[in-house]
């Protein structure tokens, strides 16, 4: 029987990651796609967490510092297109709560057809308002995410690799798209 000792090392593995670091959204953005596009998934991909989050792991320190750092906290890419999939669905579904709730509330209390469609609308575009509220919310956090990765020297970005493959079209996405010290590290999992 093996040792708990012989197994966890067996479940050890290193592997590397290209990390670059970017001066704009844009050209960041356009290194996730040229990655996605070369085989990438999201899950191989990550960026440094919001800057509360980054601050309690790593202090001040610069992104050039940090960009090979164990301690440095992630978040998984999310793409634009879920994003926005994920606001219409928030707001879609506000506004269906707030129309049956409203339009049964007025049916129950007065009874009538018209008054229940018209409460109805005006509660559902209420609660829709809300989500467009949560919406903008979530925005403004991702511009002071974006302010604060500049601040510090630019944004990072993580890929995963898997071959020497992977990692060459990693660099290559990187580097073509406005990355700055792009490059490969180690790391122990």
């Amino acid at each position: 029987m093996e040792s708990n000792e012989t197994v966890a090392l067996e479940l050890r593995r290193d592997f590397t990651e290209v990390v670059g670091l970017f001066d704009s959204v844009d050209k960041l953005q356009a290194a996730i796609d040229d990655l996605m596009t070369h085989g990438f998934d999201r899950s191989e991909i990550s960026l440094l967490a919001e800057d509360a989050k980054a601050r309690e792991k790593v202090g001040s320190k610069r992104s050039v510092e940090i960009e090979d750092s164990d301690e440095a906290p992630r978040i998984s890419y999310i793409e634009n297109e879920s994003l926005n999939e994920g606001k219409a669905s928030l707001i879609g579904l506000l506004f269906y709560v707030g129309a049956i709730a409203g339009a049964i509330a007025v049916w129950t209390i007065y009874g009538g057809f018209a008054e229940a469609i018209f409460a109805g609308i005006a509660a559902g575009t209420a609660a829709s308002l809300v989500g467009v509220g949560v919406i903008k919310f979530v925005q403004h956090r991702q511009r002071h995410w974006v302010q604060a990765q500049l601040a510090r020297g630019g944004l990072l970005l993580w890929a995963r690799t898997r071959t020497e493959e992977h990692e060459r079209a990693a660099l290559d996405a990187m580097q073509h798209n406005g990355g700055h010290d792009v490059h490969v590290h180690r790391v122990a999992a």
